[in-house]
Order: C-alpha cells, then sequence, then structure tokens
C-alpha cells in the first residue's frame, strides 16, 4: 500500500501542474508503483501522470493499472500512441489483452497505426482466439536456444 503522504504531496504537486517535480517523484517508482498510485488518483490526476511517463514506462503502467483506469487511458489515448506503446514495449498478448479492451474501430484505427506488418497480423490472429483459451492466452514471441 502506497503511502497517503506520498500520495497527498504528488495530488498537490499535480493540481499546481508542476510536471518536473511530478517527475522527480516518479523517477525512482517502478511501474507496478506508478500504477498503484494511478489507481489512487482521480481520472484528470491519473492522466496527468500518465502523460508524463516515457513510453515504456507508460506501456508497464497500463498493463499494471486497475481495470476502469485502464479503461479511462484508452478512451482518451490517441490511436496512434495506443500504437505505438503496443508496437515498441508490449509483448503481444498484453496488447492483444488491451485491445480487447477496445471497442472495434478503435481496435482498428489503432492497428493502422501500427508500421510493423507482422506485428499488427500477430495481434489480428490472436484476436480471434476467445479470452479464456489457450490461444487466446498465447503470445507469438519465442526464444530458442542452442
Amino acid at each position: 500500500m502506497m503511502d497517503e503522504e506520498y500520495i497527498n504531496n504528488v495530488k498537490e504537486l499535480i493540481n499546481r501542474q508542476e510536471s518536473e517535480a511530478v517527475r522527480e517523484q516518479l523517477a525512482n517508482l517502478h511501474p507496478a508503483d506508478i500504477a498503484e498510485l494511478c489507481n489512487e488518483l482521480s481520472a484528470e490526476e491519473a492522466r496527468f501522470v500518465y502523460c508524463l511517463l516515457d513510453n515504456e514506462t507508460a506501456a508497464d503502467v497500463l498493463i499494471e493499472v486497475d481495470e476502469d483506469v485502464r479503461r479511462e487511458f484508452l478512451e482518451v489515448l490517441p490511436s496512434e500512441t495506443i500504437a505505438k506503446q503496443f508496437v515498441d514495449y508490449m509483448d503481444t498478448d498484453d496488447a492483444v489483452d488491451l485491445m480487447r479492451e477496445l471497442d472495434e474501430d478503435k481496435q482498428e484505427e489503432v492497428l493502422s497505426h501500427i508500421e510493423d506488418i507482422e506485428q499488427a497480423g500477430d495481434i489480428v490472429d490472436l484476436l480471434k482466439y476467445d479470452e479464456d483459451t489457450a490461444g487466446g492466452l498465447m503470445g507469438t514471441e519465442m526464444v530458442t536456444v542452442n
């Protein structure tokens, strides 16, 4: 559980629109801790924090936040931003899980912004499987060992 004094301090910085000070507060936090912080903030405050994050951290936070917070983020994030974070920083199975939370129109928009055709194809292929089946749970990445 995150310290209430810390949360209140971050809220105060957000309310004063002190972006750099908030970035400093977040600098040494693990993405799961940033997600926990976002879960404790209002939707507007959480979006403020989220917009300060680099793409890699933002992608990790998006995976970790509570479902209702994630839904808020996905509703306001441009499709191009979502596509960038999916392709560059998420495993395919995580990207597919998040895509399932989008309506079909937004899914198509996001897919149209994915530059890596193979990645987009993998996402489309995995979206065909029901969420609770083996196909819906798997990823397409693999490691080979010699």
